[in-house]
């Protein structure tokens, strides 16, 4: 009992909290707008039937600008309910902290309508011109009329379930509509705004010289940024967003230097950073080709790789390859990102708090540290595909859709992408981890042969899931097949039921003038009865050959 009072009262605070707030935004509205507004769908059918005069458009606008007013307002009490709450013993309800496009449209506009009904049922008990607002109330109540009062605390009660009851499902309601997101506006704007400094191809190198500096690929980030860390045993200096004179001072500092340059579009900055490391106009070059295979280039002066780190979008579903350039040099390390999201932030933490060997020790072992996370990667990625196989696995044993094989064709896609992101890897760790450059020193292969062991760990997963994956589309069109056949065999046996049952109707549907049986009393229920008898001996028999 006192659980119920109290979810009662709590009610009752969310939607005197809404009321009260939204009564103010319709207030306001009111006077600017100089409408005659409601706050809920009435404005919408009131705008649709006056569509044709001055008003008529204004009031469709408020509605869609008080829907998504009413989903702000009521998310917020929700997710911020526990400072509002008097009673405290009631359950959280969960609001994921990102929704959809359609979620926030469905939410408000359930909000809306269900206040319209409302309005409209507390119409009938009401009398037509009465007011519920704080003047009327006070004023009813000094004369003993207490019925806006009543009002107001039945429909703030009845408003707070209605909040609550809807917020709740935002969940569920994201799931559904989870194919169309906020986060995917700004891939829709990249598409729709597409230039030629955002995508390029391999087709615009066609016939330029060797070693141009063209950016091929995706434009993921406006600026370039650069981070640089310096370190020894004893003293570490870090710079966020640091200048390109910082940059290449350190390269003439005895400590260890990591440059990480965020945005590889900016062919002056790469010119910047080649010429003043040393680096050879062909690698400069394809520093800026995203679309590159992964390879390794050693010189007598520094070590080239470029490598492929995956990321998956949790939301989205979508599988990106950012290609990651690594410049590997006697005191100073050079990286090159297409965006700001990595798996380096562990390496950094390391750095800052000494941990292990690694401020001990040169900027090979930085350069091991930073493959080891690339290849790390993968296997993050491989779990999602993982529980993504197993999710797929028993939808397919319960009730396989076509969105299924949609799925299915995707994630042999995204295996694809990735094997032959993993397997230039293979041999780049490999020849890295033998004696083939002075800029590694032995200690440190020893760790990179650690790190050749995690490659083919991913290259064994990634075999494996795709295995699995397309073993999962024979199964599922074994499926579809052994479904159809079910289906057929029903409808077959249906059909033969009823093939001697269709006979005998058919005999005595003719048109002779003469058929014995008709003259019979009790002819019509022999008949019935001989038509169940010969269904239920064909049931029986079909049963016995197990085809039932």
């Amino acid at each position: 009992m006192r659980d119920k009072i109290g979810i009662v009262i709590n009610r009752l605070v969310y939607g005197f909290t809404f009321a009260f707030l939204y009564q103010i935004v319709i207030g306001i509205a009111t006077s600017l707008f100089s409408l005659p507004l409601t706050g809920n769908i009435q404005d919408l059918i009131s705008g649709v039937e006056q569509i044709d005069s001055h008003q008529g458009p204004w009031l469709v606008g408020w509605w869609i600008i008080s829907t998504i007013i009413i989903t702000v307002m009521a998310l917020l009490i929700i997710r911020y309910k526990k400072y509002l709450s008097p009673y405290k013993g009631e359950k959280d309800i969960e609001i994921p902290p990102k929704i959809t496009v359609v979620t926030a449209i469905i939410i408000g506009a359930s909000i809306s309508f269900l206040f319209f009904l409302l309005d409209t049922i507390i119409g009938f008990i009401v009398e037509t011109g009465s007011k519920t607002d704080v003047t009327a109330i006070y004023q009813a109540a000094i004369i003993g009329d207490f019925t806006p009062l009543t009002v107001s605390v039945i429909f703030s009660i009845i408003a707070g379930f209605i909040i609550v009851g809807v917020a709740s499902k935002t969940s569920k309601v994201k799931e559904i509509t989870k194919d169309l997101g906020l986060q995917d506006i700004a891939g829709i704007t990249r598409i729709m705004n597409k230039t030629k400094t955002q995508k390029t191809t391999l087709v615009d190198t066609i016939g330029q010289r060797p070693g141009a500096l063209i950016h091929v690929g995706e434009r993921k980030v406006d600026q370039v940024t650069m981070n640089l860390i310096e370190y020894d045993e004893k003293n570490i200096n870090e710079i966020g967003n640091a200048t390109i004179e910082e940059c290449l001072e350190s390269k003439n500092k005895p400590n260890v230097s990591w440059i990480n340059v965020v945005g590889v579009h900016d062919a002056e900055i790469i010119k910047k950073f080649g010429d003043n490391f040393d680096i050879h106009a062909l690698h400069q070059s394809n520093i800026m080709n995203t679309e590159l295979r992964p390879y390794i280039e050693v010189f007598d002066n520094y070590v080239l790789i470029m490598l492929k780190m995956p990321h998956y979008d949790d939301e989205t579903g979508k599988l990106e390859l950012e290609q990651v350039s690594v410049i590997l040099a006697q005191n100073h390390v050079l990286t090159f990102q297409e965006h700001s999201a990595d798996f380096f932030d562990q390496i950094r933490k390391r750095l800052r708090n000494s941990s292990g060997s690694i401020r001990k020790l040169q900027s090979d072992y930085l350069t091991y540290a930073i493959i080891d996370a690339i290849i790390d990667s993968y296997f993050l990625v491989i779990e999602k595909v993982g529980d993504m196989t197993e999710n797929i696995e028993e939808e397919l044993m319960k009730n396989p859709t076509p969105e299924t094989m949609q799925t299915i064709q995707t994630l042999k896609r995204r295996m694809i992408a990735l094997r032959k992101s993993i397997w230039p890897a293979r041999e780049i760790v490999d020849y890295l981890g033998r004696d083939s450059t002075i800029l590694i020193s032995d200690g440190t292969r020893t760790y990179l042969r650690d790190v050749y062991n995690h490659v083919i760990q991913v290259t064994d997963s990634i075999e494996g899931l795709r295995d699995v994956i397309g073993g999962m589309l024979d199964t599922y069109l074994s499926s579809v097949s052994n479904r159809m056949n079910e289906v057929m065999k029903t409808l077959t046996i249906v059909a033969a039921i009823f093939i001697p049952i269709t006979f005998i109707a058919g005999i005595y549907g003719t048109n002779f003038s003469y058929v014995p049986e008709l003259e019979w009393e009790g002819s019509y229920f022999v008949m019935l009865i001989a038509m169940a008898t010969i269904s239920g001996i064909m049931i029986a028999w079909f049963r016995k050959k197990r085809w039932l």
